[in-house]
């Protein structure tokens, strides 16, 4: 095969993996893109790495799904954000962060909200989740690096599962360029409606 075949047949197989990845999270079996990717290889017998669609691939698939088959998608964001801006103010005391899939907007109707508290007492939250009168767990978290000592807490609010991951105060300004977050007033920011 010449190199231009090589290279659409590639593009193909790259373009068709982003699509089964991007049902993937649509439908809400898995929500994070490298493992989305790999499940979705994984399904078609792909096994090299060299194969798998770009996170930005994966997006761009995830929004041509959404437009035709959840059209309702941005209504849904626009309401998770909301429900972690609420969580935000509460939890104001602690430095709140959202981050994960309500942020990127690839959220579905069973994702969390992940909020990233930080406070140097790891039991501090636990307490005023305790005063609060809140039920919640102890939670393994995935795709969400964990500090050892701080606990990742789960609980429901309005129907939706809530994870706080508590990290000590300096876990906050050595924070990794990788993780997105976002603090109260950006989430506010995009919850604002467009000019």
């Amino acid at each position: 095969m010449t190199r231009p075949v090589i290279e659409r047949a590639s593009t193909a197989l790259r373009a068709e993996i982003a699509a089964r990845a991007a049902r993937l999270i649509a439908e809400g079996h898995v929500h994070d893109f490298a493992l989305a990717k790999r499940k979705a290889a994984h399904q078609m017998g792909v096994t090299e790495g060299r194969a798998l669609p770009s996170n930005q691939e994966v997006g761009d698939a995830l929004s041509q799904y959404r437009a035709v088959y959840n059209p309702e998608h941005p209504e849904l964001i626009h309401d998770l954000r909301k429900k972690a801006a609420y969580l935000m103010h509460f939890f104001s005391a602690y430095r709140p962060y959202l981050t994960g899939s309500v942020l990127s907007g690839a959220a579905g109707a069973h994702s969390n909200i992940n909020l990233l508290l930080y406070h140097d007492d790891p039991k501090a939250v636990e307490f005023f989740l305790l005063d609060q009168k809140i039920d919640y767990q102890h939670n393994e978290s995935a795709g969400i690096q964990q500090v050892t000592g701080y606990p990742t807490l789960s609980f429901w609010y309005d129907e939706t599962p809530v994870l706080l991951h508590v990290r000590p105060l300096s876990a906050e300004r050595n924070a990794s360029h990788r993780e997105e977050r976002a603090t109260l007033t950006e989430v506010e920011h995009l919850l604002a409606p467009a000019p």
